[in-house]
């Protein structure tokens, strides 16, 4: 298993990518061993499954971001 550890600042650069334009959404890190962390969105990865529940402090948590992301859209469109 590999595992990709991203700091906090990381992770929201690759939120930050995701919603961005014409982004790549990938943050590739050469660790001696290249490594590529995409980011892709809800409907590229659960077209085919359901997401599966996840714990409800998370849910909540997801659900919140979410709709400051929607705020902060709406915001920047105006």
């Amino acid at each position: 298993m590999l595992t990709v550890t991203l700091s906090r600042r990381n992770l929201l650069s690759l939120l930050h990518k995701l919603e961005f334009p014409n982004s790549k959404r990938t943050i590739i890190k050469d660790a001696g061993v290249e490594i590529a962390v995409v980011a892709i969105t809800d409907e590229e990865c659960y077209a085919d499954r359901d997401p599966g529940p996840m714990h409800p402090d998370t849910e909540q948590f997801v659900a919140e971001v979410g709709e400051a992301l929607d705020l902060i859209r709406q915001w920047r469109a105006s």
